[in-house]
């Protein structure tokens, strides 16, 4: 992450993981529209919208500064502000054709900058449509592992001033998707994972 011939300032951020849950009700599922007998029977008919709430969400996030004597780091809360999923059965794979999530303002430990700092409008995006393989248990219950090409828009206000931070195109995080229910209502718990580096910038 250093440059060899002059000498470098990296921070970098890391998400541990994030939990949301997501529900679709009826919809285009109503008593004038068409009915499904399973969740497979309208995913495989429809693109399904999952609405994402922030109650019930939680997530991690790590943020590092390097310094002279060494990485200095901190751990900050994640929470959901609102966001969606929108995904569709084709064939045998599960395709997740938009997702779009806002976060609330991250505050960041005082370690890290030595002063106050927040991350704001943090939003994250589907770059690509992206499918996966999913596990069926009967037509109702289904789970999958989707691998999302994301980009990221945000803000960091750092002692009260505040600067826009240009669009980052993330390295591929995977999505767990586990969904059940009916044909006239999907639930869903949603979960993204990544290890290592998530994105990282020069002083």
């Amino acid at each position: 992450m250093c440059n060899a011939t002059r000498r470098v300032i990296m921070r970098a951020l890391a998400l541990t993981s994030l939990l949301f849950a997501a529900c679709a009700s009826n919809g285009t599922n109503t008593p004038t529209g068409p009915t499904f007998a399973s969740v497979h029977d309208r995913l495989a008919a429809e693109s399904t919208r999952l609405f994402i709430s922030g109650q019930g969400s939680s997530g991690s996030l790590d943020a590092k500064r390097y310094t002279s004597d060494g990485w200095v780091d901190g751990t900050s809360t994640i929470t959901i502000s609102s966001g969606e999923l929108i995904v569709k059965l084709a064939g045998d794979q599960l395709s997740a054709q938009l997702f779009d999530l806002s976060l609330d303002p991250i505050d960041l430990p005082d370690s890290v900058f030595g002063k106050p700092a927040q991350l704001t409008d943090v939003r994250v995006t589907l770059a690509t449509s992206a499918s996966a393989t999913p596990t069926w248990i009967g037509t109702d219950d289904v789970t999958a592992t989707i691998p999302l090409k994301l980009d990221l828009g945000w803000s960091i206000s750092i002692n009260g001033g505040v600067t826009q931070l240009g669009a980052q195109h993330l390295p591929v995080i995977p999505l767990d998707v586990m969904l059940t229910g009916g044909g006239d209502h999907v639930d869903a718990v949603l979960g993204l994972h990544a290890d290592g580096t998530l994105w990282s910038w020069a002083d």
